[in-house]
């Protein structure tokens, strides 16, 4: 047996013993549901990937019926989508909440502590060997476990037991900042040549080489006091804030903030008020213009001061 072979082995079996788990999980969560509200969103599909939408409507909102019960389940067990159709390399998110009984608390803990130790693992094992090649562990994991989207079969599963007054829901833009170096960045650029990513799609051989000979002549551009860094703004996605109010006190405090990937789930009586989820639209956002010289659309790369 090859080393690639006993570690795809490890890889598919720590994949199956999660999602095994998470089948139990779930059908713990619907049996001992207090109040939930969920929020069904489109799924992303291929050939939506490189856009940024302009909205993003909500399909469903679910409550405490049999449909709600149904689509609790399937928030944290679907781990896999057709591959034809949608994207396996974006997370597709399942947001809301669910109260669950104090008495069950111990119980339900234990369940998430192994299964988040369980998504770990499993994510370790997809890259183990890639030594950070991430596009070739990710064509690995895909000829071996078909259909599995990793974001969403490693997003954390979160709780919380302090009692909450409010929870608001609401839509954000990630601002990503990564330094990369001279070197890095033509090395990135030389080895885009021999790279048949998505990012060339439209483009035959000698456009695509005539590009990238054209972005390597532009980092000689860069001035000597100033960096590349990379500054992104990540696809619109969910969040969760979670608050609470103390004995006496007129007024809420925040105790938690994090995206909504998954129903947050909560412990003894349900929240006094919910601002729900509402449909996204791009036109309402107010991004942050980047105050530095561009030097690679397409790599989000820009010349910034060292002094910054």
């Amino acid at each position: 047996m090859s080393k690639r072979t006993h570690l795809n082995s490890i890889m598919k079996s720590n994949f199956y013993q999660l999602q095994e788990m998470l089948i139990e999980f779930s059908k713990l969560l619907s049996e001992s549901v207090v109040e939930q509200e969920l929020y069904q969103l489109p799924l992303i599909k291929v050939d939506e990937v490189l856009e940024e939408p302009i909205c993003i409507n909500i399909l469903n909102t679910f409550g405490n019926d049999a449909a709600g019960v149904s689509f609790l389940q399937k928030a944290f067990t679907t781990l896999k989508l057709d591959a034809f159709t949608y994207s396996t390399y974006l997370a597709h998110r399942f947001p809301g909440y669910v109260v669950l009984p104090l008495q069950i608390k111990s119980e339900v803990e234990s369940y998430i502590d192994e299964i988040n130790r369980r998504k770990a693992e499993f994510h370790l094992s997809v890259k183990k060997g890639y030594c950070g090649k991430r596009q070739s562990a990710h064509k690995n994991l895909h000829k071996e476990i078909e259909n599995v989207v990793l974001l969403t079969a490693t997003r954390k599963i979160r709780s919380c037991s302090q009692p909450i007054n409010t929870i608001s829901f609401y839509w954000q833009h990630k601002s990503i900042h990564k330094n990369i170096t001279m070197e890095d960045a033509k090395l990135s650029l030389e080895k885009a040549k021999n790279n048949p990513t998505f990012e060339y799609a439209w483009t035959d051989r000698d456009d695509k080489l005539n590009m990238i000979e054209q972005e390597i002549e532009q980092l000689s551009h860069v001035p000597k006091n100033h960096r590349i860094m990379e500054i992104k703004q990540t696809r619109a996605q969910p969040f969760i804030d979670l608050w609470t109010r103390v004995d006496g006190s007129k007024a809420n405090k925040k105790i938690s903030s994090s995206n909504a990937s998954l129903p947050m789930i909560i412990f003894g009586e349900p929240p006094i008020k919910v601002n729900p989820l509402t449909n996204y639209l791009r036109e309402n956002v107010q991004f942050k213009e980047v105050q530095h010289t561009l030097i690679n659309g397409r790599k989000s790369w820009f010349a910034v001061p060292n002094s910054d």
